[in-house]
């Protein structure tokens, strides 16, 4: 792995940190497949891209940002996709717990005061979702955004805590909110939770994802019609 270079905090007192595969085919959205083939499935990552990256930009007068990547390629081969504003860091760590706790502790040792973890493969996220999570880190210790799956698209922190990240569900399962709720409070930590967002990972959620006409997540409702047509999915 390539060797980490620390996180340089500038005027702002905001982290703002998307965790993403880079898109390559054969690794990005498997349980899409057979519906998408390698070259489909690495086309719609782009579009989540497309549009996770111009959610982040609407929040650079207030936080930093920073795209923690992950996957055999490099980042450089898609440099015609990544803003300039977002900061490309390697993740590290075995699992997404350690990955996520590795780049919370970057931004705290770099001084940042709140950050705010997101994934990806929610093109419809609303940037005012992660505004209120970062506003309810005024009050909160923990801030969570719920997915219907069970899981969290967001997790909001105004310092590291490393059991929240060491939980008995495992990485991607159902109980992994409710788990880091629990954590959360034993630790004495007050929680909050800002909007749920349903992740786009199966096949059942590209339908309602084109069903539910979100005012966001365009790219990637152009790129589902231009593949499988109006209806298709």
């Amino acid at each position: 792995m390539t060797a980490m270079k620390s996180m340089k905090r500038r005027e702002k007192t905001e982290a703002l940190i998307l965790f993403s595969r880079l898109p390559i085919g054969p690794e990005t959205k498997t349980r899409l497949s057979p519906l998408l083939d390698e070259g489909q499935r690495e086309a719609l990552h782009r579009s989540f891209w497309a549009d996770a990256f111009a959610a982040a930009l609407e929040l650079r007068d207030r936080a930093d940002l920073f795209l923690y990547w992950t996957g055999s390629g490099r980042p450089e081969a898609y440099s015609d996709l990544i803003p300039a504003a977002l900061e490309l860091r390697e993740q590290r760590g075995r699992t997404l717990g350690d990955r996520m706790l590795a780049a919370a502790r970057d931004a705290f040792e770099a001084g940042y005061e709140r950050a705010a973890i997101v994934g990806t493969d929610i093109p419809h996220m609303r940037p005012d979702s992660i505004r209120r999570a970062l506003d309810l880190l005024a009050e909160a210790d923990v801030v969570l955004g719920p997915t219907p799956d069970g899981g969290y698209w967001l997790i909001g922190l105004k310092r590291a805590i490393p059991e929240l990240f060491d939980i008995s569900a495992p990485w991607g399962s159902g109980g992994v909110r409710i788990g880091t709720l629990e954590r959360a409070r034993e630790l004495g930590c007050i929680c909050a939770e800002t909007d749920s967002y349903r992740d786009l990972d199966t096949p059942d959620d590209l339908r309602s994802f084109l069903e539910e006409r979100h005012p966001y997540g365009s790219a990637t409702r152009a790129c589902l019609e231009g593949l499988l047509g109006k209806g298709a999915v």
